[in-house]
């Protein structure tokens, strides 16, 4: 009997797992909260997201600001085969 050789495991993980930190602001309370523009960026270190939002802070002080965190997990689970 032939045999194949087995086929080779591939795994693929759209991002790493971590955090990250971005500013949102909005003019008004009733207003929706949004990324800025002109600076897209995200912080891998929580100290540098802060002194950017106070950045914000200083730059557009009638504004509200707030720092947010991105989670990101990776699972790993048994599919169903249905």
């Amino acid at each position: 009997m032939r045999q194949t050789p087995p086929i080779p495991h591939t795994r693929t993980v759209p991002e790493q797992p971590g955090t990250v930190y971005f500013v949102e602001s909005r003019p008004h309370a009733d207003a929706p909260w949004q990324r800025a523009s002109d600076r897209p960026a995200t912080w891998a270190e929580k100290p540098e997201a802060l002194r950017q939002l106070a950045a914000r802070r200083e730059a557009q002080p009638g504004w509200e600001h707030r720092l947010m965190e991105r989670i990101t997990t990776v699972v790993e689970q048994p599919a169903t085969e249905d």
